[in-house]
């Protein structure tokens, strides 16, 4: 019981930790997942996109990015989300909730609809392959579509991202352990992130970070050339 709390979190917990534990910022936790698909050949898809934070976090780290490794200015990011809330209660949550005006994304192709409407074949065609696809729709029904869109997408290294694989509904947790039985896709977990209560609950979250585990060798994204410049200079004080 205390392994599987430590993993997937305990009830009533959140009120001790509230100011005792400093889980990564989501920002943190994106901005690593880019890096790490630097050398995953394809695009960005997130799926829920809300008011564009996280979208926004995205596309900063791939635009910075793209100024010291040219292999990142081909990559495009797509946002997906129907951006009138929740189609049914979730949690905590309400049906409607985070229904919100479609933001300003410069540099963004964004998709509207909910995602059984719009993830359509003729936007896998547009897509091609994936780097990195971020889960952020919360229900398992709409993480079980985008999760059947993206299989035939997805390439040796492709990183999959969950903002709330466990929690008080581990909704996203059933939906990828009932794909990964369904489709045979083989994943390696690579991170498991603390992170608050995404709703009004006393539980911590979990996001989750795979990897897609194919036929071909993946090498590791080099450190950017001005990080190693500047730990090189670093080294020699």
């Amino acid at each position: 019981m205390l392994e599987e709390a430590w993993l997937k979190g305990m009830a009533g917990e959140w009120g001790e930790m509230r100011s005792k534990a400093t889980f990564p910022s989501r920002a943190q936790v994106l901005e690593l997942a880019v890096q790490l698909s630097r050398s995953v050949p394809g695009n960005i898809v997130e799926f829920g996109v809300w008011k564009g934070y996280s979208t926004r976090v995205i596309r900063d780290e791939l635009w910075r990015s793209r100024l010291w490794d040219p292999r990142q200015r081909g990559k495009r990011i797509y946002a997906c989300d129907s951006f009138k809330g929740l189609p049914e209660g979730y949690e905590n949550l309400s049906a409607g909730t985070f229904a919100t005006p479609v933001p300003r994304l410069t540099g963004v192709r964004v998709v509207e609809g909910f995602f059984e409407d719009s993830l359509t074949p003729a936007l896998a065609t547009e897509v091609g392959r994936i780097s990195l696809a971020h889960f952020d729709a919360d229900l398992e029904s709409a993480t079980t579509c985008a999760l059947d869109w993206v299989t035939p997408l997805l390439t040796s290294g492709s990183l999959l991202l969950f903002d709330e694989f466990f929690g008080e509904d581990p909704a996203e947790y059933r939906a990828f352990q009932e794909w990964s039985e369904r489709t045979g896709t083989r994943t390696a977990l690579l991170a498991l992130f603390g992170r608050e209560p995404s709703g009004k609950g006393d539980m911590t979250d979990r996001r989750a970070l795979f990897q897609v585990l194919g036929s071909q060798q993946v090498a590791k994204s080099p450190p950017l050339l001005l990080t190693r410049t500047r730990r090189k200079l670093m080294s020699r004080w």
